[in-house]
């Protein structure tokens, strides 16, 4: 299908989409996909359009006005709207970019909490990534390609996870955040703080508790906690430890401290569990 908007070149495409009702409850699904060459004549004003907007573009400059920022996005960035928010973009000549619109599901909500973490543009590594996702859509259904409505949501939710992993030009080989998890986890026996996973990470603390909780969704000490709880219910399902060979083994200094964080965290005693899981009377 070929754009008929001012500025948008002949070897251009784009493609549009009607959601089923079933895909709008429970999926995520495209409404338009495209990939567009332009010259400046190339412009779109909105006070509010209901989808979202994903954009790589490969070539050129592209011009922004969102959320009270003003810049220009050129090769290999990427940029991410709501567009149920003003927003003005406009092409300047040579530009070649991928886009599409999306919407569905929680998809609004995931793009929030993205841009109030990063803003709306990419500049990273992660983003050849977003751009052979786009480029490999369009060029599905430039080949008349058919696919399911999980399918669709696959490519959207790939796009997401993309956008949510950590910069790996940032952490080059090795991601701190995971380095400090592997530690948590070798050592959940043992009395573990926040300097000493920052110290793991070789970030400063409140940088990396920062960082932990933006990949993780959890603070470290959180995480620690929940690791050793899951521990905790591994052994109380597969061993006949007691309760207090169990606190020791996962770094509390009694029973009753894990007593008490497990019917917190749980809702029911160790021991309720145990009964629970093993489907077996006292």
């Amino acid at each position: 299908m070929k754009s008929v908007d001012p500025g948008i070149l002949p070897q251009s495409v784009c493609f549009s989409f009607t959601p089923s009702e079933l895909a709008k409850q429970l999926y995520f699904y495209p409404t338009w996909c495209g990939h567009y060459y332009c010259n400046k004549n190339y412009f779109m004003r909105r006070d509010t359009f209901p989808p979202l907007l994903v954009v790589f573009v490969r070539n050129g400059l592209f011009h922004f006005e969102y959320r009270g920022l003003t810049f220009d996005a050129g090769k290999g960035d990427v940029i991410l709207l709501d567009c149920t928010e003003p927003h003005y973009y406009q092409a300047y000549d040579g530009l070649e970019f991928l886009y599409m619109h999306f919407d569905g599901s929680n998809s609004h909500e995931i793009c929030q909490h993205i841009l109030d973490q990063n803003g709306p543009l990419f500049q990273r590594d992660n983003n050849v990534l977003i751009g052979r996702q786009l480029y490999n859509m369009v060029e599905f259904y430039v080949h008349d390609g058919i696919e399911s409505m999980f399918q669709s949501s696959m490519r959207i939710y790939h796009i997401f996870e993309y956008l949510l992993a950590p910069d790996i030009q940032k952490f080059h080989n090795e991601n701190p955040v995971e380095m400090a998890i592997r530690h948590i986890r070798s050592n959940v026996g043992k009395d573990i703080s926040l300097e000493e996973l920052a110290n793991v990470a070789n970030l400063s603390p409140y940088y990396f508790a920062h960082c932990f909780k933006d990949q993780t969704g959890f603070s470290p000490m959180e995480y620690v906690i929940n690791t050793r709880l899951d521990r905790t219910k591994i052994m109380l399902a597969n061993t006949t430890r007691s309760v207090s060979e169990i606190a020791y083994e996962v770094g509390y200094s009694s029973s009753s401290s894990l007593i008490n964080m497990f019917v917190k965290r749980m809702g029911m005693s160790p021991t309720q569990y145990r009964k629970s899981y093993q489907n077996t009377s006292e």
